[in-house]
Parts: C-alpha cells; structure tokens; sequence
C-alpha cells in the first residue's frame, strides 16, 4: 500500500453507522478495508478518535472561470474549499457560464460573468471539449465535473435579447446544450432569476431539457421565484418540465426568500414528493446558510437587462428609464406566468428582503472598496442618496460588476427554523453555493459550508445523525451525477477522503471574517493524495477533469 489510514471510525458515505475500520490506498484508489491492515505501506496515518468519510462532492459551485488559472493561482483561491474537505465540485450553475462561446457571444456571456471572474482571465475557448481540455492542461487541484449554462447557449442562438426563440434558435440552443453534454457535460443549468433566462418561457426550457437528457444529462434549476407570490408555481415548473422532458431534474439551492415566504419550505418539499408520485426524477440542495451571494443585476427589473450588460447600463444612465425601475423595485410585485407580459417580475428582492437586509460583498474599483460589507440602506446614507440611487450610481462606476449578500433566505440571523426541514431532508444535498475569487467579501460558505452542518447542525443543534449528514454530502450528490467510483469509502473507489474530528470540525468563516479556514479537518486526499496533510496544505495537480459517462 501507498498508504494506510488506521484506527479512523469509518462513515463510508451510504448512510450506514459508523464502524472501526483501516483504509489501504495503492495509487489513487482504495484497495483495502478491513478491521486491521498490517501489511507494509510506504505511509500510515494514524486516525485514531477521527472519522474517515468520503471526500465531499459539491454540486453548487461558481469556481468556473477559476479553474481556467494555472494552478498556482488556482489552488490559492480554492484552498478554503479543499481545507472544508470538498474534493470535487461540479461548475456552470444557474444558467450563469463561460461556455460555449464565440467571438461575437464572448461579451455577452463575460458580462453576466463578472461577478465571478477573478483578474487575469482569457477566454481562449469556445467549445464545451476545449474548454475541458483547457483545464486538464491547466491541472485541477481538485476533481470538476461541470454543466453548461443555457444562457451562453441562449446567447449562442438569439444574442441577448428578450421573448421566444424562434423555432430555428430553438434548434440552435438545443443542439448547443445536446453537443455539450455530449462533450462531458453533465446536464443543463437554468438561471431563472437572471438574464437572459429569466427570458425563457417553460416551453424553452422542456425542450433545452430534453436535449440534455437525450445525451444522458440532467436539468440545474435556480428556480423562477422565491418570494411568497411566485414560490409555489416555481417549484411546480421544475416538476413539469422534468415530466414533459423525460429527464431528470435537479432544484438548486432550495430557498424560501423574505419573511413573508419563510413558512413555504414544507410545502417546497411536499411539491418534490408529489413529484416524485407523478413519475418525475427529482432531486435538490441546499445551502446551510440564512444568506445567499449574488450578482447586483438580480435587483433589477427583467425588461432593464434585455440585452445583456452593456444595454442595462445605457438604459441606467437615461433618467427616464433609471425612475421607472426605481419605481418598480419599490412596488412591484412578481405575477405568474412572468412571461405573458414583456417586463413582469420573477422576484423582486428589494421589496422581499429590504435594503437593510442586503449587504455589499464585493467591487472592483479602488474608490468603492470603502463601502463593501455596507447595507445598501447604509450606502445610500452614506452616499446621502435613496438606496436605489446609491446602488445604481455605483453600478454605472463599476461597469456593472459587483457582488451581493442578500440575508433574509430561509430565515436570518435570529431565526433559522425555515432552513431546518430543508437541511434535514434526505432528498436534499448539502452544497456551497459559494466562490472565492479573491476580491472583496466572500461568502463564509466558500470556506465553512460543510463543516457548519458537521459542527452546528449535527453535533451542536443535533438536526440529524453524523452518517446521514455524510451521506448528504457524498453518495447523495455523487448519485445525482452519476458518478460510479466515488461518494462511498468501498473498495475499488476512488481515494477521495476526509478525516476529521467529530468533537472539533467547525466553520469559523463568517461574514465579516470570511477567509478562515475550517477547524477539526486535517486531512484531505484527492485520488491518493495528500493534498492537507496534517493542517498543512499541499497544493497538487491532483484533481481530475470528470465527464459525464466516462
């Protein structure tokens, strides 16, 4: 054996109790587990007092135009989410992507992109396979499996504007997302919140649906609403574009935004379970947190991004335009179907969450870095403006880039009992939802997201078992992807491992101090490697580029 983990307390990733066990790995898989290996091994690890479990897979991430840096610079951004033991991370949610692109579509998609693009980036690919073999020549610090966004290909077949594709850019947006997944992709995400799919009626996305799942991929949703008014009806569309597409559908980051929609999680989960009855394939996650991170564009209306960037910001800069938005993120509400009328809302944040409930994360420009981690009622003190006013003038500083903290989702920092159904339902994965780009405020979830639930909701809140939460982060997602050699701790698997302590894990990431790396996780191994090795990181090219069926 290469290495061998003794005396750990195995949670092998199904959910089965915990049991006494020695690992063996030769090369970058798992060759042995038995009560006691005593055989030679050019490595041991003493586990004693430590759990030994899968490497955790999380299905929610945005590290997508990250993973394009060389390694160096890669592993530095990443190194908060290998430390909170994430060894594979699957990329392109929420309609949000970097491909496939061309040159006339490049701006388009960079533009919605600039929220989690870090300096230095060139986009040199075009194609779903050149953009995989990109990052296989770059080296991956961790395992990526990736979706293609439908809003590049969106972009791909009708640029950025608003309304129904006709039917031979739906044929081109069909074949951009079939081609993808043929290419590795492992299904479709949806951004239904953002532009341009916030455009998409559900008769466009049953069939961009469709294509993914006859080339063997499943279908991401960031659903359409979160608020009161729409949530219901959201969850539902997720329902029957699974049934009218025979695909299997995902429900992203499971949410319930505002107070006023804070008691619908059950009814979330119950409108999954009907699902289910009704024959569709249906699975979701959430985030342990009470506060999501986003891009500024999601506070707007949906008319003022057709288009694309560049046409909100001209739009932001005529007075006329600019005070029919104020007026409308102060009044309106979302109305279902969004799509019947051109400029009906999906979901007004502003008016769910309230300015004081929304706090600047990140900027690019030197002159605004004083005024991240304000709320934006205190910005537009500050600035001695109304928040909108406040936030639009930055915007229009910023070239439209920049970074949210929306608090108020599935409860706040006083009442987190509407995200308790959610995190303990085992239909649901544990997930991130979070980047690191090394600007401004991150989100803590990039650093802290798993081991909060090891740490508060298991041990200290005692929400659920140890193995269950486990089984949350490992089997559960690595089904979902069908990945076939990871997820459990089985011989013949993949060596993904995490040890860590059950009395010490825990998040100390917060939102002020974000960047802090997690506490009782000191081992971390990617396909055999010992990427944490005692506290200390050891950053490698051991991540694997995963695609979907190989």
């Amino acid at each position: 054996m290469d290495l061998i983990l003794s005396g750990g307390t195995l949670i092998d990733g199904t959910g089965r109790p915990p049991v006494r066990a020695d690992i063996g790995i030769e090369g970058d898989r798992i060759r042995a587990i038995a009560p006691r290996l005593d055989g030679p091994a050019a490595e041991r690890l003493d586990a004693a007092g430590r759990v030994v479990a899968p490497g955790f897979i999380d299905l929610h991430s945005h590290s997508d135009l990250c993973m394009t840096l060389p390694l160096q610079r890669q592993a530095v951004l990443l190194e908060g989410r290998i430390r909170q033991g994430i060894t594979t991370e699957l990329l392109g949610n929420c309609g949000i992507g970097c491909v496939p692109v061309t040159p006339a579509t490049r701006p388009l998609a960079a533009g919605v992109c600039g929220f989690i693009t870090p300096d230095g980036i060139e986009w040199t690919w075009g194609s779903m396979a050149s953009y995989l073999d990109l990052l296989a020549a770059r080296g991956a610090a961790l395992n990526v499996a990736t979706l293609v966004a439908h809003g590049p290909a969106r972009f791909l077949a009708m640029g950025g504007r608003a309304g129904r594709p006709t039917a031979d850019e739906q044929r081109v947006m069909d074949g951009e997302v079939r081609r993808a997944v043929e290419e590795g992709a492992f299904g479709v995400s949806f951004g239904l919140i953002y532009p341009p799919g916030q455009f998409a009626d559900t008769g466009e996305l049953v069939s961009v649906a469709r294509a993914a799942a006859s080339a063997g991929g499943f279908a991401a949703f960031h659903q359409r609403g979160s608020s009161r008014d729409t949530l219901a009806p959201a969850v539902r569309e997720i329902i029957e574009v699974g049934l009218r597409s025979d695909g299997p559908v995902h429900h992203s980051h499971v949410e319930t935004v505002g107070p006023r929609a804070w008691a619908g999680s059950g009814e979330v989960l119950q409108i999954h379970d009907e699902g289910g009855r009704r024959g569709a394939d249906v699975s979701g996650d959430v985030i342990p947190y009470t506060a999501v991170c986003t891009t500024m564009l999601a506070l707007y209306p949906p008319w003022s991004l057709d288009g694309g960037v560049t046409a909100f910001l001209d739009r932001l800069r005529d007075p006329r335009q600019r005070s029919r938005m104020k007026d409308e993120v102060a009044s309106a509400s979302a109305v279902w179907p969004p799509w019947e009328e051109p400029g009906r809302w999906t979901m007004n944040i502003a008016r769910e969450c309230g300015w004081e409930r929304i706090r600047l994360a990140h900027v690019d420009g030197a002159a605004n870095k004083r005024w991240e981690q304000l709320t934006l009622l205190e910005l537009g003190r500050r600035r001695g403006l109304d928040p909108f006013d406040a936030l639009s003038d930055l915007l229009l500083e910023e070239n439209g880039v920049a970074t949210q903290l929306i608090f108020g989702i599935s409860g706040d920092d006083r009442v987190d009992e509407p995200l308790l159904p959610l995190l303990a339902s085992p239909r649901l994965a544990v997930v991130s939802d979070a980047w690191e780009i090394g600007k401004g405020f991150p989100h803590p979830g990039a650093y802290g997201a798993f081991p909060r639930v090891l740490g508060h909701y298991v041990r200290d809140r005692r929400l659920l078992p140890l193995e269950e939460a486990v089984r949350k982060m490992t089997s559960l997602p690595a089904r979902r992807l069908g990945l076939r050699d990871r997820g459990e701790v089985r011989e013949g698997f993949a060596a993904d491992l995490v040890v860590f302590d059950p009395a010490t894990v825990a998040a100390r990431a917060d939102y002020g101090r974000p960047r802090q790396f997690a506490a009782g996780i000191d081992d971390v191994i990617i396909n055999g490697r010992r990427v944490v090795a005692g506290g200390t990181f050891r950053p490698a090219a051991a991540g694997r580029i995963l695609k979907r069926g190989a």
